[in-house]
C-alpha cells in the first residue's frame, strides 16, 4: 500500500473518530440540559401539586375545617411547605450530581484497572496486542 491509500486511510478513521465523538458531545449537553431541567423544575413542579392538595385535593374540606378558613393560616402552611419543597428540590439536584460523578469514578477506576492488567501482563511478558472490535489490524 502506497503512502496516498495509508493517508486515506489515516483520515478515513480521523473523520470516522470526528463523527463519533461530534456526536457523543452532542448527546452529553442535551442530556446535560435534560438533567438540568429535571432537576430544577421537575422537582418543584411534583412538590407544587403535592402543595394543593390539601386545599384543592379530594379531602380539602376537612383541612380547610381545620384551619377555620383562615387564609393566614393557609398562607403559613404555604410558606413552610414550600422552605421544604425548595430543600427537597436541592437535595434531589445534589443527587443527580453526585450519580453523574461516581459513574465517571467508575469509567475511571476501569481504566485505571484495565492498564494495570496490561502493565501486569508486560511485566510478565505475556501481553498479545488486541484489536477493538469491528476494525482489521494491519
Amino acid at each position: 500500500m502506497g503512502l496516498g491509500g495509508k493517508n486515506r486511510k489515516i483520515n478515513a478513521a480521523y473523520d470516522e473518530l470526528h463523527a463519533h465523538i461530534t456526536k457523543t458531545m452532542g448527546a452529553r449537553f442535551y442530556m446535560g440540559i435534560f438533567d438540568s431541567m429535571i432537576t430544577k423544575y421537575g422537582a418543584v413542579l411534583v412538590g407544587y401539586t403535592i402543595l394543593g392538595l390539601p386545599v384543592f385535593g379530594r379531602n380539602s374540606e376537612e383541612y380547610l375545617s381545620t384551619v377555620s378558613d383562615d387564609p393566614s393560616q393557609i398562607f403559613r402552611d404555604y410558606i413552610r411547605n414550600s422552605g421544604m419543597l425548595i430543600s427537597l428540590a436541592k437535595a434531589i439536584g445534589r443527587i443527580v450530581v453526585s450519580y453523574k460523578e461516581v459513574q465517571n469514578l467508575a469509567g475511571y477506576t476501569t481504566l485505571v484497572y484495565e492498564l494495570e492488567e496490561v502493565l501486569c501482563d508486560l511485566d510478565e511478558g505475556q501481553y498479545k496486542r488486541t484489536v477493538v472490535k469491528g476494525h482489521e489490524k494491519d
